[in-house]
């Protein structure tokens, strides 16, 4: 697929939005960034771009990919022990911060049991700056940051299997392919995003599984009424047309995004999704919020989205907290940030 030829089209059809469906504060200058990208015609590899890598293309390290081979150089040229060698590497590299993250998935899920996470294994698409093999399977942090959060809901959840998937914000589609592996029968997994990263998500899942399996923007605009039974096995959704969906899910999932949200805008996403009645709401929200935009060249949000903001907002739609997390499933920073895993279940 041709994606230049999306951007005129969505760029115009953007600006023709509710201001609700449009960039907030946070990714207003963002978003225009990345459609450089796709004018730019990098996509091969996206996930070594350094916009990227700061906003939807988590790692274990900050030193990026030329820092890391030059410190690793230098280790290899030095008169060290192989023990000393490996750890210092294993450190640098993120592997060690990837197996800790591994561990926890292997030892937590159970890999008789529906759904079959276990399966998985990361594709190359995007080009990765790192890349993880443990038992024969390829991971990175955006893959194992899902695979946490869903070990950790099917603990809690015991026999529940979803079939729909609906996510807002997923950066590039990545959970379509750990669902699409996992054994589901019939899966579907539709991910709401604004543009371009929308075309991100197109892009990642029609390279991992084929584009006639994915439903995009050239299949969907004209529709008036998107009903999810009749969508293909992934979908690449734009935030306007989440109005337009007609159905039922069977699992939301949103790591993060929301807080990049104002609360008006994640007030209405909820509003929408409650009507698509999931069962479970999966979660991943820093507990302290998101930074605050502080002047015109700084990125954050007007007003933080913080963990009692999303308690009662998804209370006021009939979901509770069933179970929250931040070790081992979720993440504690150095500085003392939580990032944490929230289940909601619907009354």
């Amino acid at each position: 697929m041709k994606y230049k030829n999306n951007l005129k089209l969505l760029i115009n059809d953007l600006s023709k939005q509710k201001k609700i469906y449009r960039p907030t504060v946070f990714w207003a200058d963002l978003v225009t960034k990345f459609f450089q990208i796709f004018k730019n015609g990098k996509l091969e590899k996206f996930r070594k771009n350094e916009l990227a890598l700061n906003f939807f293309v988590p790692t274990y390290n900050y030193y990026r990919e030329k820092n890391i081979n030059k410190i690793i150089s230098l280790i290899n040229k030095g008169k060290f022990d192989k023990r000393i060698k490996f750890f210092f590497k294993s450190h640098i590299s993120g592997e060690k911060d990837a197996l800790s993250d591994y561990r926890v998935f292997k030892a937590s899920d159970d890999a008789k049991k529906l759904p079959y996470y276990h399966n998985f294994s990361e594709k190359k698409i995007g080009n990765p700056i790192e890349f993880f093999k443990f038992d024969g399977k390829n991971y990175t942090r955006s893959s194992l940051n899902y695979l946490l959060g869903l070990s950790f809901l099917k603990k809690i959840t015991k026999n529940f299997v979803p079939k729909t998937v609906l996510e807002i914000g997923g950066g590039f589609g990545i959970l379509g392919s750990i669902l699409h592996s996992s054994g589901i029968k019939k899966i579907k997994y539709i991910n709401i995003d604004l543009p371009p990263m929308s075309l991100f998500t197109e892009y990642y899942l029609s390279s991992c599984h084929g584009s006639s399996n994915v439903s995009g923007y050239q299949n969907t605009k004209k529709m008036q009424k998107i009903y999810i039974n009749k969508l293909k096995k992934f979908s690449a959704l734009n935030s306007w047309q989440i109005e337009k969906l007609f159905g039922k899910v069977d699992l939301f999932v949103n790591f993060v995004s929301f807080q990049e949200m104002e609360p008006e805008v994640l007030a209405n996403y909820a509003k929408i999704i409650s009507k698509l009645r999931p069962k479970f709401i999966l979660l991943r929200n820093l507990k302290e919020g998101k930074q605050l935009k502080k002047d015109i060249k700084s990125v954050g949000v007007k007003k933080q989205i913080k963990f009692k903001n999303y308690l009662n907002i998804w209370k006021k739609f009939n979901y509770n907290l069933v179970a929250k997390n931040v070790i081992p499933f979720g993440y504690r920073t150095w500085d003392n940030y939580n990032s944490e895993i929230l289940i909601f279940k619907r009354n």
